[in-house]
């Protein structure tokens, strides 16, 4: 396509914008005009003066301050004032036919017709508060905008959590209060950093690289945070995943969870992944109330690897420089010889535990203060919060300050407006790399800092010389310590929300609900990102571009949101029948902006910013817009209140596709049947309280990431003839499809004893067709290297859930006790794949230490490990009938393979020399691996499945008791199946490298006969940069389950008869005790391991969950 062409239909894509928006401001300018003209006509051109006295009926007495407002027949104000200290009022009255309503704390509200009296006195009756035996009958509604209906009738797989099941935790975000409480939400914390925030995934996994995250909504608008269009979510890193952190846990009132298809049908092509609808807390009418709250939390690291000491290294070292060839002088390495004559001598013989000098004891202090209050038309909640971490990692340091502000004004019975504002900064100070995992690796016998002839600790950082006979691996490994004091990663965000709402009564409610509702919703967002790496933290020359670097990063976005939509519910006279209809027609629009740049040799320490004097070495910028919009019906009927019938239909509208494709259609639909209210059951209530079926189907989607697809994209390419050139960077997409996910549930509500004992149960099958893959290699004969999407393939979730609640199971005059208990499983298989994603992803093996093979393939799981099959180690170097733990080929009979000759025929690794590799002959003391087609050579045809990331089973439990004042809390989490590739132990044994060991090399093979009895429980032998004795294999594949006790919080609430001399309203103690202890067979620090690429968990010595130590208060005025 030439630029002319394409400019002109982006300026046509941008009118017919530019003409929908304007449709849309004119049809909110004609509601607002109709609802002020209605109001303005009710209105009469003459005002006139009415002015009069309020006393008290009890004594005479003039009142001051008493409210004095004019309302209309809609109950609206339109005018108002009080009273001075005389008691007297002056008004100007806009309408002789409304009313004049007085109010004042403590006395009955009075009301008196204007008509034409100039003056009105009124005594005000002090208000008796009397108690009556009063039967009230509520009905629980769960409420999605307009949308309100009776929770028994959601015919949809949903699932809501009040805020009060985790009070007293001490968290940074929601997500890992919720972790274990929700069936069918799968949580993993990414690490143990400040702020890492964690991975969600909703009933499995459904898209390859693009996000397998819910989408979060925040009082019924979209809570996301515009991706760069380069994030990759298959190799994200921790921060990415942190949306929640601007979030103030304590500001949450209810979470809902909307996991099937028909739920989240509303959503749309953003729902695909389920939804997290959070609803925060909001003022009431009555006296301003002050809240304060106080969370103090000291958190240590559990303890990790236990790694080898300086000694035991040194020789360690030596018998692995000197195995491959039998050499003493390869073994002559100065470092590991503790000779006095060596010029670092001093810096060599030490015994540094580096997990040690890298951890410390971490902190968090919470504080939260709330004012809330109302009266009769209006009602405000405003919240702020102060949140500081020192993590268990030296350098970490993260500072969040929040604020939330809620005004709900009604106008009248008719008209209601609120506004919501909510502003967060978060200052994340973070390590520039992953200081465990180099700590773990340094060699225990360097010191810290630099050491004189008398081993007299310098102020500076040691690094080991460039000149050293050391591997690169261990030679340019930073010094840790001087990372985490010197260097600067600095993540700064600051969002602000604020939202406008709009509720206006076309027809009195009380007769026939006609509601309109609409909302205007921004979401302001800016990062900075600066990074300084110093000199003084590794060994490279100043003028080296890898150090006194800065590193730049700034991006903002604005998105704005709005929804209008009605809201039709008509009273019949027949009572059996029920109805609501809603439309809503949205729009989405919004624009990024990013810049970044490197500069490296600043002076270090002082001007650490990239735009100072230095070398520049890059700088790039990035701009992006986006719309969306989309049109939604949704019916309710139920008949009896037993026979329910759901419908959705939506369809959105995206700028991502071409013309053909522009639009998705997502629909749902949802039945149920309350069986325990049929008359035939009546005979069952006292056992059977509940008993209804639920079948839902519903088809949600999902848009690339990306904007401008089905254009044909170009970019600046160096020089032609002296004129800068351009050249296309990307193919024309204009068949990108949306990635549709179908899902149809099977559920059950069983309750049972008047709903003490309460079950919901849920079978699914959730289908993934057109996967939307990006970045996907082709020949390069089609000059170009990849596409930027396909739809590639079709992917399969199955599953099931229980969730069951025990309400008062044990209850005495002073005592009670609750239970909790989840449990789910899913099965995820890749259908179906297209060609060319399979040549793309499955290339060949690299024959390479410490490599899985990268793999999709049709009839597995998305997130299958594949590998080799450890067997052990060889005991003997010659192979006889008494050694036959020998590296000799066998057939698959066990029977030994003997060449022409008769002689045993010797295994290889890679005998063919593939890929470019060399033969290698095994010897006694290397690593056996299964030769599964027994030709005698450990190759790509070895490799076989070896499991997957996926958990079988997840869910938690736990009782909650309370006595009197006292509550206790307890609760535990649990993950069943699921493997994760330790690479921290592989690291830790692999004897390769300089790097320190775990004290397991201790048990390694050193001689012949060593591991005759047992292969698998002793180690390899040690080879320095020889050998293959860490393969990728089951070796290091290692079953992730586990149980954790999460929590146990204390709660002691003051009785509120002790408090009243104080004029205190409530005061609370908390005592939680986090992360107790974990059971579990996995050999890592802690086996909640997050996802990475292509969806496997590999444990990379990432900072654990802290144990914890929690005490708080809070207190009400």
């Amino acid at each position: 396509m030439k630029l002319t062409e394409m400019n002109l239909k982006a300026n046509k894509g941008k009118n017919n914008f530019n003409c929908m928006r304007s449709i849309i401001n004119i049809f909110s300018l004609v509601i607002i005009l109709c609802i002020s003209g209605s109001l303005m006509a009710q209105s009469k051109p003459e005002t006139f003066i009415v002015q009069g006295v309020v006393t008290s009926v009890t004594d005479g007495y003039p009142l001051i301050g008493v409210n004095v407002s004019e309302v209309d027949d809609n109950n609206r104000v339109v005018n108002g004032t009080i009273t001075d200290f005389n008691g007297h009022y002056v008004l100007k009255v806009k309408d002789p036919q409304n009313k004049l309503v007085i109010s004042y704390i403590g006395f009955n509200k009075q009301s008196k017709k204007i008509e034409a009296k100039h003056t009105i006195n009124i005594a005000l009756v002090e208000s008796v508060q009397t108690i009556k035996t009063v039967e009230v009958t509520a009905t629980r509604k769960t409420n999605q905008g307009g949308y309100n209906i009776p929770t028994r009738e959601v015919g949809t797989a949903m699932q809501t959590i009040d805020a009060k099941e985790f009070e007293g935790l001490q968290v940074a975000s929601v997500d890992d209060a919720l972790q274990g409480r929700i069936a069918g939400l799968d949580i993993i914390a990414n690490s143990g950093d400040p702020g890492s925030g964690s991975s969600m995934r909703i009933r499995g996994v459904t898209s390859i690289n693009g996000s397998s995250e819910p989408l979060i909504v925040l009082n019924g608008v979209p809570y996301e945070v515009q991706i760069d269009p380069n994030f990759d979510f298959a190799n994200s890193n921790n921060e990415q995943y942190a949306n929640m952190l601007s979030i103030n846990p304590d500001d949450i009132l209810e979470i809902t969870v909307l996991k099937d298809a028909a739920a989240a049908a509303i959503w749309g092509s953003k729902g695909a992944n389920g939804v997290l609808e959070i609803r925060t807390k909001r003022g009431g009418a009555g006296p301003t109330k002050v809240d304060y709250t106080y969370r103090f939390t000291g958190t240590v690291q559990p303890k990790g690897i236990r790694m080898l000491t300086g000694g035991d290294f040194t020789m360690l070292m030596k018998q692995s420089y000197f195995n491959p060839l039998q050499d003493e002088l390869a073994n002559d390495i100065d470092e590991y010889n503790y000779d006095p004559n060596f010029s670092e001598y001093h810096n060599f013989n030490n015994n540094t535990d580096w997990v040690d000098e890298v951890t410390q004891i971490g902190s968090i202090s919470d504080h939260y203060l709330t004012l809330s209050g109302g009266g009769e038309r209006a009602n405000f909640r405003v919240s702020g919060g102060y949140y500081s971490q020192k993590g268990t990692v030296i350098g970490q340091k993260l500072n969040r300050i929040s604020s939330r502000a809620y005004l709900e004004y009604n106008v009248s019975d008719r008209i209601k407006f609120i506004t919501e504002f909510s502003l967060t900064n978060t200052v994340n100070d973070r390590n520039y790399e992953n200081l465990l995992g180099i700590a773990y690796r340094k060699m225990p016998n360097v010191s810290v800092y630099s050491e004189d002839e008398n081993e007299v600790p310098s102020t500076s950082y040691y690094n080991i010389s460039q000149s050293s006979k050391l591997h690169n691996d261990q030679r340019y490994l930073k010094n840790p310590v001087a990372l985490a004091n010197l260097a600067i990663n600095r993540l700064e965000t600051f969002r602000i929300l604020p939202t406008f709402r709009l509720q206006y009564d076309l027809l009195d409610p009380a007769k026939t609900m006609l509601r309109y509702n609409m909302y205007v919703s921004f979401d302001i967002n800016n990062d900075k990102t600066t990074k300084f790496l110093p000199k003084e933290v590794s060994n490279l020359s100043w003028s080296n571009s890898g150090v006194n670097r800065a590193d730049n990063y700034d991006s903002e976005s604005v998105t704005i949101y709005s929804d209008q939509n009605i809201a039709y519910q008509p009273k019949f006279d027949n009572k059996d029948h029920s109805l609501l209809l809603y439309g809503s027609f949205q729009i989405n629009m919004g624009n990024s902006a990013s810049q970044g740049m490197a500069t490296y040799s600043l002076p270090s320490g002082e001007l650490i910013d990239a735009s100072a004097f230095g070398y520049l070495e890059d700088a790039s910028t990035s701009h992006s817009s986006w719309r969306s919009l989309a049109i939604m019906a949704r019916g309710h009927y139920a008949y009896k209140g037993r026979y329910i019938i759901d419908g959705t239909i939506r369809r959105d509208g995206s700028t991502k596709f071409g013309n053909g494709n522009k639009f998705g259609n997502f629909p749902g639909i949802s039945l149920k049947w309350i069986a325990s209210d049929e008359p035939f059951l009546a005979n069952q209530k006292k056992w059977l309280s509940t008993l209804a079926i639920r079948p839902a189907w519903g088809i949600s989607g999902n848009q690339p990431q990306w904007e401008y697809l089905h254009y044909s994209r170009y970019g600046t390419y160096g020089t032609y003839m002296d004129m800068a050139a351009v050249r296309p960077v990307s193919l024309q997409l204009k068949n990108l499809k949306w990635e549709t996910t179908t899902s149809f549930n099977y559920g059950i509500d069983l309750g049972m004893m008047d709903d003490r004992y309460l079950f919901d149960i849920n079978f699914y099958n959730k289908q993934t067709k057109d996967l939307l893959f990006k970045s996907v290699a082709i020949p390069s004969s089609s000059g170009f290297g990849s596409l930027a999407y396909i739809n590639g393939g079709t992917m399969n979730n199955d599953g099931w859930e229980v969730n069951f609640y025990a309400n008062r199971i044990v209850k005495t005059k002073d005592f009670s006790m609750d239970f909790k208990f989840n449990i789910s499983n899913y099965r995820n298989v890749l259908v179906d794949l297209n060609q060319t994603l399979l040549d793309s992803y499955n290339q060949d093996f690299n024959y390479s230490n410490g490599s899985y093979l990268t793999r999709v393939q049709e009839g597995n799981s998305f997130g299958s490990i594949y590998g080799f099959r450890y067997k052990g180690v060889y005991a003997y170097d010659e192979y006889s009938p008494e050694h036959p733990s020998a590296p000799v080929a066998k057939d698959a009979q066990g029977n030994v393979i003997t060449d022409q000759d008769g002689n045993p025929k010797p295994m290889y690794f890679n005998y063919y020399g593939k890929n470019g590799g060399t033969a290698y002959k095994f010897r006694g003391g290397d690593a056996i691996y299964e030769d599964i087609n027994h030709d005698g050579s450990i190759d790509e045809l070895d490799i076989v499945y070896l499991g997957n990331s996926n958990p079988k089973l997840n869910g938690g439990f736990g009782p909650t008791f309370r006595y009197k004042s006292f509550s206790l809390n307890m609760f535990f989490n649990f993950r069943l199946g699921n493997k994760i590739i330790n690479a921290a132990r592989m690291n830790a044994e692999n004897m390769y490298y300089d790097n320190n060991q775990s004290i397991a090399v201790n048990f390694r093979w050193r001689k012949d006969g060593d591991g005759e009895q047992d292969p698998s429980r002793v180690l390899p032998r040690a080879l320095h940069l020889a050998g293959y004795n860490w393969l990728g294999s089951d070796r290091f594949v290692e079953d992730g389950s586990f149980l954790r006790f999460k929590y146990m919080t204390f709660n002691y609430t003051v009785p509120s008869d002790k408090l009243k001399k104080y004029k205190v309203s409530k005061l609370n103690f908390y005592l939680t005790f986090n992360n107790i202890f974990v059971l579990t067979k996995y050999t890592g620090v802690d086996p909640e391991v997050g996802y990475g690429s292509l969806g496997l968990s590999t444990d990379n010595s990432q900072t654990p969950r802290s144990k914890d130590m929690t005490f708080g208060v809070s207190i009400g005025l």
